[in-house]
């Protein structure tokens, strides 16, 4: 039995809260009585999120890459409220293309924000945390079992945070639970993002990918925060069978045959981001 536990009352920090999944898991911990501090870099949007949010919701920017502001977030967090009882690693970027095709600042970009900016923030929050007898809940992505050419390196950072939650599982205080929330495509701006641009709320509904809505991915985070032991889900459910294509022979047949159609597969990704582009920038 999961849902036992509540998130009333409880103090959750949430990143990536100006839009999309981070957005929806705000509004939904909100609602159920939880003060949610949420961060993002772009400050008036998150602001203006927040406003729009039911409950209390406290926006902080924040450009998790820096590492004195991770420290700060975690400390002014504590400080604020006296505790932390939640936290929810949901912010992160991709970028579309073959693996030789990026450039380094790109591939520094999505392991600074997707791998270290987690790792090191769960590392500054699970003391607080095991005070709590809290929860990490780290949103993953299906993309870390079943990698997919043109999001490789998206894909290998999310393998990454997965085998730290698992890694985690093993060393953390009983009574601290450590979650993965895995969805496959979701309907967010994220290849907006991916190309570079930071739209505003208008430009990121009219670009958004096709995929499940972001608030199905939120109602698992709260599943999670009121389960009593570490979950690993996947958004939706049916997709945890992709876990099996990790496993021989199933991923020795999956290395040929995506090996044989990455590149044409690349080619449509490109044109689906550009088109998305042109969708979010037309008046």
């Amino acid at each position: 039995m999961f849902s036992t536990r509540s998130v009333e009352g409880r103090v959750v920090l949430v990143t990536g809260g100006s839009a999309g999944i981070g957005r929806s898991i705000a509004a939904r911990l909100a609602a159920s009585g939880a003060t949610v501090v949420t961060c993002a870099r772009d400050e008036v949007r998150l602001r203006a999120a927040a406003r729009d949010l039911p409950g209390t919701v406290e926006p902080v920017a924040c450009d998790l890459t820096d590492r004195r502001q991770r420290r700060d977030l975690v400390e002014g967090v504590v400080r604020r409220h006296g505790r932390l009882d939640a936290l929810v690693n949901n912010a992160g970027q991709g970028r579309v293309g073959l693996f030789a095709e990026l450039d380094a600042e790109g591939v520094e970009e999505v392991v600074a924000l997707n791998v270290t900016a987690v790792a090191d923030l769960t590392r500054l929050a699970l003391p607080h945390l095991a005070e709590r007898r809290g929860d990490v809940v780290v949103v993953a992505s299906v993309a870390g079992w079943v990698p997919i050419p043109p999001l490789t390196l998206y894909s290998a950072t999310k393998a990454a945070v997965d085998g730290l939650v698992h890694s985690l599982r093993r060393e953390v205080p009983a009574g601290l639970r450590v979650h993965t929330v895995n969805p496959g495509p979701v309907r967010t701006e994220w290849l907006l993002r991916a190309a570079g641009l930071r739209p505003d709320d208008e430009e990121g509904r009219r670009g958004r990918t096709f995929g499940t809505r972001p608030e199905r991915v939120a109602a698992e985070v709260h599943r999670c925060l009121t389960a009593r032991r570490h979950r690993t889900v996947t958004v939706p459910r049916w997709l945890g069978a992709a876990r099996l294509a990790g496993v021989p022979p199933l991923s020795n047949a999956l290395d040929l045959v995506l090996r044989s159609i990455a590149p044409p597969v690349a080619r449509w990704a490109h044109r689906y981001q550009d088109e998305l582009v042109r969708r979010a920038r037309d008046e």
